[in-house]
């Protein structure tokens, strides 16, 4: 009865532990920007500036441009393109950051656009998740089972 009274015990400690965790960085804001993000061909040359930004973790990003282009968000670990917007004056719009790590942020377009950052909201990423769910689950599970047989 000790032996699962401990496993209880630490599960729950680390469960909760966890939750502490992300709680405690999930409303902390950051920004980047204004990067001014140009692009120029020169015959066969195409010179572009870029962006690096950075997030620990999966955030939610409020995005503001200024400009005519179009301004794509890749992931560098991965090269996979997160989100693509075409600006045309002014815009305004959301994008979530799946996981912690740089992103690559460029206009690929002729024109020139400026845009600022700002991160909202982060949040744990999916694996971390998954874990608080699984980790949680078997918590519940283990307390009914020792509850159900605590009774009889």
């Amino acid at each position: 009865m000790r032996f699962w009274a401990a496993l209880l015990a630490a599960m729950l400690m680390l469960t909760v532990g966890s939750l502490w965790v992300y709680s405690s960085y999930e409303g902390r804001i950051g920004s980047a920007g204004p990067a001014f993000l140009t692009t120029s061909k020169d015959g066969n040359r195409t010179d572009m500036s870029q962006v690096t930004i950075y997030t620990p973790t999966s955030s939610l990003v409020n995005v503001s441009c200024n400009g005519n282009g179009i301004v794509e968000v890749y992931d560098i670990i991965t090269g996979k393109l997160v989100d693509r917007h075409t600006v045309y004056g002014h815009a305004r719009y959301q994008i979530v950051l799946p996981r912690e790590g740089d992103y690559l942020v460029i206009n690929n377009h002729t024109d020139e656009v400026s845009c600022s950052f700002r991160f909202v909201k982060n949040y744990p990423t999916r694996e971390v998740q998954n874990a608080l769910y699984v980790s949680g689950s078997i918590f519940a599970l283990l307390l009914a089972l020792i509850i159900w047989r605590w009774g009889r």
